[in-house]
Protein backbone atom coordinates (compact mmCIF):
# COMPACT_ATOMS: atom_id res chain seq x y z
CA UNK A 1 0.00 0.00 0.00
CA UNK A 2 1.19 3.11 -0.94
CA UNK A 3 1.79 5.37 2.20
CA UNK A 4 0.27 8.86 2.86
CA UNK A 5 2.72 11.41 2.47
CA UNK A 6 3.94 9.14 -1.40
CA UNK A 7 0.21 9.45 -2.21
CA UNK A 8 -0.04 13.53 -1.77
CA UNK A 9 3.53 13.76 -3.13
CA UNK A 10 2.23 11.98 -6.37
CA UNK A 11 -1.18 13.85 -6.39
CA UNK A 12 1.04 17.49 -6.09
CA UNK A 13 2.92 16.39 -8.87
CA UNK A 14 -0.04 15.65 -10.69
CA UNK A 15 -1.51 18.97 -10.03
CA UNK A 16 1.39 20.66 -11.36
CA UNK A 17 1.54 19.13 -14.06
CA UNK A 18 5.33 17.37 -13.13
CA UNK A 19 5.89 14.51 -15.29
CA UNK A 20 6.64 11.68 -12.36
CA UNK A 21 8.11 8.46 -14.53
CA UNK A 22 10.56 11.06 -16.49
CA UNK A 23 13.74 10.40 -14.13
CA UNK A 24 16.41 8.31 -14.33
CA UNK A 25 15.68 7.13 -10.65
CA UNK A 26 12.73 5.79 -11.08
CA UNK A 27 13.39 4.16 -14.44
CA UNK A 28 12.68 0.79 -13.23
CA UNK A 29 9.51 1.77 -11.24
CA UNK A 30 6.91 0.07 -13.87
CA UNK A 31 8.84 -2.83 -14.96
CA UNK A 32 9.90 -4.73 -11.38
CA UNK A 33 8.19 -2.66 -8.34
CA UNK A 34 4.83 -3.24 -8.83
CA UNK A 35 4.84 -7.18 -9.23
CA UNK A 36 8.44 -8.30 -8.37
CA UNK A 37 9.40 -6.16 -6.29
CA UNK A 38 6.59 -4.86 -3.72
CA UNK A 39 6.62 -4.84 -0.20
CA UNK A 40 5.40 -6.74 2.52
CA UNK A 41 4.66 -5.26 5.79
CA UNK A 42 6.86 -6.41 8.59
CA UNK A 43 4.60 -5.94 10.96
CA UNK A 44 1.36 -4.48 12.43
CA UNK A 45 0.99 -1.34 11.07
CA UNK A 46 -2.51 0.99 11.78
CA UNK A 47 -2.32 4.82 10.02
CA UNK A 48 -5.10 7.66 10.73
CA UNK A 49 -4.76 10.37 7.86
CA UNK A 50 -7.19 13.34 8.13
CA UNK A 51 -7.40 16.33 5.60
CA UNK A 52 -9.11 19.41 7.71
CA UNK A 53 -8.22 21.41 4.32
CA UNK A 54 -7.62 20.84 0.10
CA UNK A 55 -4.07 22.44 1.06
CA UNK A 56 -3.53 20.82 4.57
CA UNK A 57 -2.87 17.30 5.95
CA UNK A 58 -2.25 14.92 8.80
CA UNK A 59 -1.17 11.75 9.43
CA UNK A 60 -0.86 9.38 12.48
CA UNK A 61 1.02 6.01 12.25
CA UNK A 62 1.79 3.27 14.80
CA UNK A 63 4.00 0.69 14.49
CA UNK A 64 2.94 -1.85 17.19
CA UNK A 65 5.25 -5.17 16.46
CA UNK A 66 8.32 -5.77 17.77
CA UNK A 67 8.17 -2.47 19.49
CA UNK A 68 5.93 0.34 19.95
CA UNK A 69 6.87 2.85 17.60
CA UNK A 70 4.56 5.78 16.34
CA UNK A 71 5.03 9.09 13.69
CA UNK A 72 3.33 11.98 13.15
CA UNK A 73 3.21 13.86 10.01
CA UNK A 74 1.73 16.67 8.75
CA UNK A 75 2.16 18.05 4.87
CA UNK A 76 1.20 21.52 3.27
CA UNK A 77 0.18 21.97 0.03
CA UNK A 78 0.11 24.89 -2.33
CA UNK A 79 -1.75 23.72 -4.92
CA UNK A 80 -5.58 22.69 -3.21
CA UNK A 81 -5.57 18.92 -3.90
CA UNK A 82 -9.35 18.17 -4.26
CA UNK A 83 -9.59 14.77 -4.67
CA UNK A 84 -7.86 13.82 -1.32
CA UNK A 85 -10.76 12.41 0.97
CA UNK A 86 -11.98 9.83 3.05
CA UNK A 87 -10.66 6.48 1.38
CA UNK A 88 -13.97 4.79 0.44
CA UNK A 89 -14.50 7.66 -2.07
CA UNK A 90 -10.47 7.25 -3.54
CA UNK A 91 -9.76 5.24 -6.27
CA UNK A 92 -8.35 1.89 -4.98
CA UNK A 93 -5.94 1.82 -8.44
CA UNK A 94 -4.49 5.64 -6.92
CA UNK A 95 -3.63 4.04 -3.32
CA UNK A 96 -1.45 0.77 -4.49
CA UNK A 97 1.99 0.16 -6.43
CA UNK A 98 0.65 -1.69 -9.55
CA UNK A 99 1.77 -1.76 -12.88
CA UNK A 100 1.10 0.95 -15.24
CA UNK A 101 2.37 2.19 -18.71
CA UNK A 102 2.93 5.83 -18.11
CA UNK A 103 1.83 8.22 -20.79
CA UNK A 104 4.75 10.38 -22.72
CA UNK A 105 6.03 12.49 -21.00
CA UNK A 106 5.07 16.25 -21.84
CA UNK A 107 7.35 19.81 -21.40
CA UNK A 108 5.82 21.11 -17.74
CA UNK A 109 3.68 24.35 -18.18
CA UNK A 110 4.52 27.30 -16.44
CA UNK A 111 1.61 28.17 -13.69
CA UNK A 112 -1.53 29.91 -14.49
CA UNK A 113 -0.63 33.82 -14.72
CA UNK A 114 -3.10 35.71 -12.34
CA UNK A 115 -3.30 38.93 -12.54
CA UNK A 116 -4.83 41.77 -10.18
CA UNK A 117 -4.18 45.37 -10.09
CA UNK A 118 -1.89 44.63 -12.53
CA UNK A 119 0.15 42.73 -10.19
CA UNK A 120 0.82 38.47 -10.29
CA UNK A 121 -0.98 36.84 -7.18
CA UNK A 122 -0.76 33.72 -8.34
CA UNK A 123 2.51 32.39 -6.27
CA UNK A 124 4.99 29.67 -6.56
CA UNK A 125 4.23 26.03 -6.36
CA UNK A 126 5.53 24.13 -3.16
CA UNK A 127 5.06 21.54 -0.98
CA UNK A 128 6.16 21.05 2.94
CA UNK A 129 6.58 17.77 4.42
CA UNK A 130 7.99 17.05 8.31
CA UNK A 131 7.57 13.96 10.34
CA UNK A 132 8.23 13.22 13.91
CA UNK A 133 9.54 9.37 14.85
CA UNK A 134 8.55 8.42 18.31
CA UNK A 135 9.96 7.97 20.98
CA UNK A 136 13.51 8.43 18.82
CA UNK A 137 12.45 11.67 18.42
CA UNK A 138 14.09 11.72 14.78
CA UNK A 139 12.81 14.66 12.74
CA UNK A 140 12.27 14.23 9.15
CA UNK A 141 11.44 16.73 6.39
CA UNK A 142 11.34 17.52 2.72
CA UNK A 143 10.79 20.79 1.17
CA UNK A 144 9.92 20.80 -2.78
CA UNK A 145 9.26 23.92 -5.01
CA UNK A 146 9.33 24.90 -8.71
CA UNK A 147 12.30 27.65 -9.72
CA UNK A 148 11.26 27.68 -12.96
CA UNK A 149 8.50 25.88 -14.92
CA UNK A 150 11.36 23.14 -15.91
CA UNK A 151 13.35 23.34 -12.46
CA UNK A 152 12.56 21.86 -9.15
CA UNK A 153 14.24 21.78 -6.11
CA UNK A 154 14.30 19.44 -2.81
CA UNK A 155 15.68 19.82 0.18
CA UNK A 156 15.37 17.18 2.46
CA UNK A 157 16.84 16.61 5.59
CA UNK A 158 17.01 13.94 8.77
CA UNK A 159 17.86 14.95 12.22
CA UNK A 160 18.28 12.71 15.13
CA UNK A 161 19.31 13.57 18.71
CA UNK A 162 22.60 12.63 20.25
CA UNK A 163 23.07 9.12 22.36
CA UNK A 164 23.43 10.34 26.14
CA UNK A 165 27.05 9.74 26.49
CA UNK A 166 27.73 7.10 29.37
CA UNK A 167 30.48 8.31 32.09
CA UNK A 168 31.77 6.10 34.90
CA UNK A 169 30.69 6.92 38.22
CA UNK A 170 33.02 7.61 41.04
CA UNK A 171 32.61 8.26 44.95
CA UNK A 172 32.33 12.01 46.14
CA UNK A 173 34.95 11.45 48.11
CA UNK A 174 37.59 10.33 45.64
CA UNK A 175 39.18 13.22 43.80
CA UNK A 176 39.56 13.16 40.15
CA UNK A 177 42.55 11.13 38.84
CA UNK A 178 44.16 12.21 35.60
CA UNK A 179 45.60 8.44 35.19
CA UNK A 180 45.13 6.35 33.00
CA UNK A 181 43.14 3.09 34.69
CA UNK A 182 43.89 -0.34 34.18
CA UNK A 183 40.19 -1.23 33.12
CA UNK A 184 39.93 1.46 30.80
CA UNK A 185 40.12 0.39 27.30
CA UNK A 186 43.12 1.35 25.40
CA UNK A 187 41.45 1.70 21.94
CA UNK A 188 40.69 5.42 21.21
CA UNK A 189 36.43 5.62 22.15
CA UNK A 190 33.99 5.50 18.67
CA UNK A 191 33.06 8.39 17.21
CA UNK A 192 29.62 9.07 17.92
CA UNK A 193 27.23 8.68 14.50
CA UNK A 194 26.42 12.06 12.87
CA UNK A 195 23.45 13.96 13.72
CA UNK A 196 21.72 14.16 10.52
CA UNK A 197 22.12 14.59 6.89
CA UNK A 198 20.53 17.05 4.21
CA UNK A 199 20.22 16.17 0.94
CA UNK A 200 19.30 19.22 -2.06
CA UNK A 201 18.14 17.90 -5.08
CA UNK A 202 17.87 19.96 -8.60
CA UNK A 203 15.22 18.18 -11.23
CA UNK A 204 15.55 19.54 -14.48
CA UNK A 205 12.60 18.17 -17.16
CA UNK A 206 11.89 19.38 -20.62
CA UNK A 207 10.23 16.47 -21.70
CA UNK A 208 12.87 15.44 -24.29
CA UNK A 209 15.38 15.34 -21.46
CA UNK A 210 15.73 15.34 -17.59
CA UNK A 211 18.67 15.74 -15.18
CA UNK A 212 18.98 15.43 -11.66
CA UNK A 213 21.77 17.27 -9.70
CA UNK A 214 22.45 15.85 -6.06
CA UNK A 215 24.38 16.58 -3.06
CA UNK A 216 24.38 14.48 -0.10
CA UNK A 217 25.95 16.53 3.29
CA UNK A 218 26.68 13.59 5.35
CA UNK A 219 29.23 11.97 3.17
CA UNK A 220 30.16 14.29 0.88
CA UNK A 221 28.64 12.94 -1.96
CA UNK A 222 28.48 14.41 -5.67
CA UNK A 223 26.07 12.95 -8.13
CA UNK A 224 24.44 13.42 -11.71
CA UNK A 225 21.54 11.64 -13.44
CA UNK A 226 20.46 12.24 -16.98
CA UNK A 227 17.51 10.12 -18.95
CA UNK A 228 16.92 10.87 -22.70
CA UNK A 229 13.59 9.83 -24.24
CA UNK A 230 13.89 9.15 -28.36
CA UNK A 231 11.62 10.12 -30.82
CA UNK A 232 10.28 12.93 -28.51
CA UNK A 233 8.24 16.15 -30.23
CA UNK A 234 7.31 19.30 -28.19
CA UNK A 235 3.30 19.71 -28.48
CA UNK A 236 1.96 22.54 -29.53
CA UNK A 237 0.93 25.45 -27.15
CA UNK A 238 -1.37 28.34 -27.39
CA UNK A 239 -1.85 30.77 -24.74
CA UNK A 240 -5.80 30.92 -23.67
CA UNK A 241 -6.60 34.24 -21.46
CA UNK A 242 -9.64 34.75 -19.72
CA UNK A 243 -11.99 36.56 -16.49
CA UNK A 244 -12.26 34.67 -13.72
CA UNK A 245 -14.61 35.75 -10.65
CA UNK A 246 -12.71 35.56 -7.46
CA UNK A 247 -14.20 36.96 -4.16
CA UNK A 248 -11.41 39.57 -4.29
CA UNK A 249 -13.06 40.90 -8.40
CA UNK A 250 -12.68 40.12 -11.61
CA UNK A 251 -8.99 38.53 -12.40
CA UNK A 252 -7.44 37.93 -15.68
CA UNK A 253 -6.10 34.08 -15.99
CA UNK A 254 -3.58 33.47 -18.62
CA UNK A 255 -3.71 29.93 -19.52
CA UNK A 256 -1.59 27.50 -21.59
CA UNK A 257 -3.63 24.71 -23.32
CA UNK A 258 -2.05 21.71 -25.38
CA UNK A 259 -3.11 20.35 -28.27
CA UNK A 260 -3.75 16.87 -29.68
CA UNK A 261 -2.45 17.15 -32.92
CA UNK A 262 1.40 17.86 -33.39
CA UNK A 263 1.88 19.52 -36.89
CA UNK A 264 -0.78 17.01 -38.51
CA UNK A 265 1.09 14.02 -36.83
CA UNK A 266 0.81 12.53 -33.96
CA UNK A 267 3.65 10.80 -31.88
CA UNK A 268 2.24 7.69 -31.04
CA UNK A 269 1.52 7.59 -35.30
CA UNK A 270 4.90 7.90 -36.61
CA UNK A 271 7.19 5.30 -38.49
CA UNK A 272 3.48 2.83 -38.15
CA UNK A 273 5.76 -0.72 -38.48
CA UNK A 274 3.29 -4.22 -39.14
CA UNK A 275 3.29 -6.11 -35.89
CA UNK A 276 5.32 -6.24 -33.00
CA UNK A 277 5.34 -3.80 -30.27
CA UNK A 278 5.31 -0.04 -31.02
CA UNK A 279 6.75 1.99 -28.32
CA UNK A 280 9.36 4.38 -27.03
CA UNK A 281 12.78 4.19 -25.89
CA UNK A 282 14.63 5.95 -23.03
CA UNK A 283 18.77 6.27 -22.08
CA UNK A 284 19.92 7.22 -19.35
CA UNK A 285 23.10 7.06 -16.83
CA UNK A 286 24.27 8.32 -13.76
CA UNK A 287 27.69 9.15 -11.92
CA UNK A 288 28.43 10.06 -7.88
CA UNK A 289 31.42 11.02 -6.18
CA UNK A 290 31.93 10.67 -2.30
CA UNK A 291 34.72 13.02 -1.31
CA UNK A 292 34.82 11.76 2.08
CA UNK A 293 35.48 8.20 1.33
CA UNK A 294 37.28 9.25 -1.99
CA UNK A 295 35.03 6.61 -4.37
CA UNK A 296 33.03 7.29 -7.11
CA UNK A 297 30.58 5.18 -9.19
CA UNK A 298 28.76 4.95 -12.79
CA UNK A 299 25.57 3.34 -13.94
CA UNK A 300 23.70 3.05 -17.17
CA UNK A 301 20.04 2.03 -18.12
CA UNK A 302 18.00 1.60 -21.47
CA UNK A 303 13.99 1.43 -21.00
CA UNK A 304 11.29 0.57 -23.82
CA UNK A 305 7.69 1.20 -23.25
CA UNK A 306 4.74 0.36 -25.22
CA UNK A 307 2.48 3.85 -26.04
CA UNK A 308 -0.87 4.17 -24.50
CA UNK A 309 -4.00 3.87 -27.06
CA UNK A 310 -4.74 6.95 -29.11
CA UNK A 311 -8.72 7.74 -29.85
CA UNK A 312 -7.76 8.16 -33.60
CA UNK A 313 -5.18 5.87 -33.74
CA UNK A 314 -4.32 2.03 -34.62
CA UNK A 315 -4.47 -0.22 -31.95
CA UNK A 316 -2.58 -0.03 -29.25
CA UNK A 317 -0.02 -2.70 -28.39
CA UNK A 318 -0.36 -5.22 -25.08
CA UNK A 319 0.53 -2.39 -22.67
CA UNK A 320 4.63 -3.99 -21.80
CA UNK A 321 8.14 -2.41 -19.92
CA UNK A 322 11.56 -3.69 -20.61
CA UNK A 323 14.39 -1.88 -18.58
CA UNK A 324 18.21 -3.12 -19.00
CA UNK A 325 20.70 -2.03 -15.77
CA UNK A 326 24.25 -2.38 -15.90
CA UNK A 327 27.29 -1.00 -13.86
CA UNK A 328 30.56 -1.61 -15.11
CA UNK A 329 32.65 -0.72 -12.14
CA UNK A 330 30.64 -4.14 -10.07
CA UNK A 331 29.81 -5.82 -12.86
CA UNK A 332 26.44 -5.65 -12.23
CA UNK A 333 23.77 -6.45 -14.96
CA UNK A 334 20.14 -6.40 -14.18
CA UNK A 335 17.05 -6.99 -16.74
CA UNK A 336 13.57 -6.47 -16.07
CA UNK A 337 10.19 -7.15 -18.18
CA UNK A 338 6.57 -6.67 -17.71
CA UNK A 339 3.68 -6.95 -19.27
CA UNK A 340 -0.32 -6.97 -18.54
CA UNK A 341 -1.47 -10.45 -20.10
CA UNK A 342 -5.18 -9.47 -19.18
CA UNK A 343 -7.59 -6.85 -18.24
CA UNK A 344 -7.03 -8.29 -14.75
CA UNK A 345 -3.28 -9.85 -14.59
CA UNK A 346 0.11 -8.49 -14.98
CA UNK A 347 3.36 -10.44 -14.76
CA UNK A 348 7.23 -9.34 -14.19
CA UNK A 349 10.02 -10.72 -14.19
CA UNK A 350 13.57 -9.67 -12.95
CA UNK A 351 16.93 -11.49 -13.47
CA UNK A 352 20.12 -9.93 -11.87
CA UNK A 353 23.71 -11.32 -12.50
CA UNK A 354 27.16 -10.38 -11.62
CA UNK A 355 29.46 -10.68 -15.03
CA UNK A 356 32.53 -11.24 -12.72
CA UNK A 357 31.43 -13.80 -9.86
CA UNK A 358 28.42 -15.60 -12.19
CA UNK A 359 26.09 -14.84 -9.00
CA UNK A 360 22.56 -14.34 -10.12
CA UNK A 361 19.01 -14.16 -9.03
CA UNK A 362 15.77 -14.22 -10.01
CA UNK A 363 12.47 -12.93 -8.98
CA UNK A 364 9.10 -13.69 -10.96
CA UNK A 365 6.12 -12.05 -9.89
CA UNK A 366 2.83 -11.31 -10.85
CA UNK A 367 -0.81 -9.29 -9.29
CA UNK A 368 -4.30 -9.93 -10.12
CA UNK A 369 -6.90 -7.93 -9.64
CA UNK A 370 -9.72 -9.44 -7.74
CA UNK A 371 -12.81 -8.28 -5.68
CA UNK A 372 -16.32 -7.43 -6.46
CA UNK A 373 -16.52 -3.89 -9.09
CA UNK A 374 -17.79 -0.99 -7.63
CA UNK A 375 -19.45 0.21 -10.64
CA UNK A 376 -22.46 -1.81 -10.63
CA UNK A 377 -23.12 -0.82 -7.12
CA UNK A 378 -22.56 2.87 -7.98
CA UNK A 379 -24.91 2.81 -10.88
CA UNK A 380 -28.06 1.36 -8.54
CA UNK A 381 -27.38 4.32 -5.99
CA UNK A 382 -27.14 6.82 -9.03
CA UNK A 383 -30.37 5.31 -10.55
CA UNK A 384 -31.50 5.37 -7.42
CA UNK A 385 -31.13 8.93 -6.37
CA UNK A 386 -32.17 9.84 -10.24
CA UNK A 387 -35.95 8.51 -9.61
CA UNK A 388 -35.52 10.46 -5.97
CA UNK A 389 -34.67 13.58 -7.27
CA UNK A 390 -37.73 13.54 -10.39
CA UNK A 391 -40.08 12.94 -7.80
CA UNK A 392 -39.58 16.30 -5.49
CA UNK A 393 -42.73 18.52 -4.89
CA UNK A 394 -42.30 21.68 -6.49
CA UNK A 395 -43.39 23.47 -4.33
CA UNK A 396 -41.54 26.01 -1.87
CA UNK A 397 -40.09 23.60 0.40
CA UNK A 398 -36.50 23.74 2.29
CA UNK A 399 -34.48 22.21 -0.13
CA UNK A 400 -36.17 24.09 -3.14
CA UNK A 401 -35.59 27.33 -0.73
CA UNK A 402 -31.71 26.12 -0.47
CA UNK A 403 -31.81 25.75 -4.25
CA UNK A 404 -33.01 29.54 -4.94
CA UNK A 405 -31.28 31.50 -2.55
CA UNK A 406 -27.57 30.01 -4.19
CA UNK A 407 -29.33 31.20 -7.36
CA UNK A 408 -30.19 34.92 -5.61
CA UNK A 409 -26.52 34.93 -4.51
CA UNK A 410 -25.03 34.24 -7.93
CA UNK A 411 -26.98 36.95 -9.20
CA UNK A 412 -26.30 39.42 -6.31
CA UNK A 413 -22.34 39.09 -7.25
CA UNK A 414 -22.45 39.44 -11.00
CA UNK A 415 -21.31 43.02 -12.01
CA UNK A 416 -23.63 43.89 -14.35
CA UNK A 417 -27.17 42.20 -12.73
CA UNK A 418 -28.65 43.13 -16.45
CA UNK A 419 -26.99 39.98 -17.60
CA UNK A 420 -27.95 38.23 -14.78
CA UNK A 421 -29.25 34.75 -15.69
CA UNK A 422 -31.09 31.81 -13.90
CA UNK A 423 -29.35 29.29 -16.36
CA UNK A 424 -26.51 26.68 -15.42
CA UNK A 425 -23.25 28.15 -15.20
CA UNK A 426 -21.35 27.58 -17.97
CA UNK A 427 -18.15 26.05 -17.65
CA UNK A 428 -14.49 27.74 -20.77
CA UNK A 429 -13.55 24.69 -22.76
CA UNK A 430 -10.39 22.80 -22.85
CA UNK A 431 -9.82 24.02 -26.52
CA UNK A 432 -9.13 27.34 -27.90
CA UNK A 433 -11.20 27.98 -31.63
CA UNK A 434 -8.66 29.88 -34.43
CA UNK A 435 -8.37 33.19 -33.37
CA UNK A 436 -7.92 36.33 -31.39
CA UNK A 437 -6.81 35.57 -28.05
CA UNK A 438 -10.02 36.70 -25.98
CA UNK A 439 -12.04 34.39 -28.11
CA UNK A 440 -12.49 31.49 -25.98
CA UNK A 441 -14.99 28.22 -26.76
CA UNK A 442 -17.63 28.14 -24.14
CA UNK A 443 -19.45 24.57 -23.94
CA UNK A 444 -21.92 23.39 -21.22
CA UNK A 445 -21.75 20.10 -19.87
CA UNK A 446 -24.80 18.00 -19.09
CA UNK A 447 -24.69 16.73 -14.92
CA UNK A 448 -25.77 13.74 -16.66
CA UNK A 449 -22.93 13.05 -18.67
CA UNK A 450 -19.96 13.70 -15.81
CA UNK A 451 -22.19 10.56 -13.82
CA UNK A 452 -22.08 8.08 -16.88
CA UNK A 453 -18.54 9.26 -17.18
CA UNK A 454 -18.06 8.58 -13.79
CA UNK A 455 -19.65 5.43 -13.60
CA UNK A 456 -17.68 3.68 -16.58
CA UNK A 457 -14.56 4.87 -14.80
CA UNK A 458 -15.87 3.26 -11.68
CA UNK A 459 -16.62 -0.15 -13.47
CA UNK A 460 -12.61 -0.73 -13.80
CA UNK A 461 -12.17 -0.24 -10.14
CA UNK A 462 -12.19 -3.25 -8.03
CA UNK A 463 -11.62 -3.48 -4.19
CA UNK A 464 -8.82 -5.72 -4.13
CA UNK A 465 -5.47 -7.11 -5.51
CA UNK A 466 -3.67 -10.25 -5.13
CA UNK A 467 0.70 -10.25 -5.17
CA UNK A 468 2.36 -13.14 -5.54
CA UNK A 469 6.72 -13.15 -5.91
CA UNK A 470 8.92 -16.37 -5.99
CA UNK A 471 12.74 -15.62 -5.48
CA UNK A 472 15.63 -17.68 -6.74
CA UNK A 473 16.32 -18.70 -2.92
CA UNK A 474 13.31 -20.48 -2.77
CA UNK A 475 12.12 -17.21 -0.89
CA UNK A 476 7.49 -16.73 -1.71
CA UNK A 477 6.30 -13.78 -0.23
CA UNK A 478 2.27 -13.12 -0.94
CA UNK A 479 -0.13 -9.69 -0.43
CA UNK A 480 -3.26 -9.08 -0.24
CA UNK A 481 -4.40 -5.40 -0.71
CA UNK A 482 -8.01 -4.06 -0.24
CA UNK A 483 -10.63 -2.03 0.71
CA UNK A 484 -12.72 -3.34 3.26
CA UNK A 485 -15.54 -1.24 4.54
CA UNK A 486 -13.77 2.14 5.13
CA UNK A 487 -10.02 0.89 5.31
CA UNK A 488 -7.35 0.30 3.28
CA UNK A 489 -5.79 -3.42 4.63
CA UNK A 490 -3.01 -4.69 3.25
CA UNK A 491 -1.88 -8.40 4.75
CA UNK A 492 1.18 -10.46 3.49
CA UNK A 493 3.66 -13.31 4.18
CA UNK A 494 6.85 -14.14 3.81
CA UNK A 495 8.31 -17.94 3.76
CA UNK A 496 11.34 -20.23 2.87
CA UNK A 497 10.90 -23.12 1.23
CA UNK A 498 14.27 -23.95 1.75
CA UNK A 499 14.41 -23.33 5.86
CA UNK A 500 13.67 -25.78 7.50
CA UNK A 501 13.54 -24.80 10.85
CA UNK A 502 11.87 -21.54 9.99
CA UNK A 503 9.71 -21.88 6.89
CA UNK A 504 7.48 -18.82 7.88
CA UNK A 505 10.13 -15.28 8.04
CA UNK A 506 7.11 -12.34 8.71
CA UNK A 507 3.74 -11.92 8.70
CA UNK A 508 2.57 -8.47 8.75
CA UNK A 509 -0.89 -6.70 8.57
CA UNK A 510 -1.26 -2.88 7.70
CA UNK A 511 -4.28 -1.10 8.09
CA UNK A 512 -4.72 2.71 6.74
CA UNK A 513 -7.72 4.80 7.30
CA UNK A 514 -8.35 8.66 5.53
CA UNK A 515 -10.91 10.56 6.75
Amino acid sequence: MIGFSNFILRNYYNAIGWNEDNLYSSITRSSSSPSSDFQVPQSLILQLANAPTPIFFTSYALDALPQLNGSIQYITTSEPLEEIGPCHGIKFKDVVERFRVFPPPKRPLAKDEVWLGGKRIEGRDYLLYSRLHLPSLHLSGLATTRLTPTLQAHLAFLSQPAPPTATRPTSPNTPPSHSRQPSEPSAPPAQPPAPGNILLSLQHDTGRYSGEYTYSAQDGMFGIRGLYNFGWQAPDVSNLIYNAPTSRGIVTVVKEEERDEIDGKRIDEEEMMEGGLKGRFSAGGEVYFSAKQRSFGISTGLRFTTLPQSPNGPPASPPTTLTLLYNPLIGFLSSAYSAQVSPTVALSTRFGVNVYSYESDLAIGGEWWIGRRRGKRDLSKESLTTSVASVLPSTNTPERASLVKGDHERIGTDENWKKATLRPAEEVGPTLKDGPLNVTEITVQNPSEKGNEALSEGLDDRDGVLKARLSGNWSIALLYEARIRKCLVSVGIVSDLASRQRPIRSVGLEVQYFS
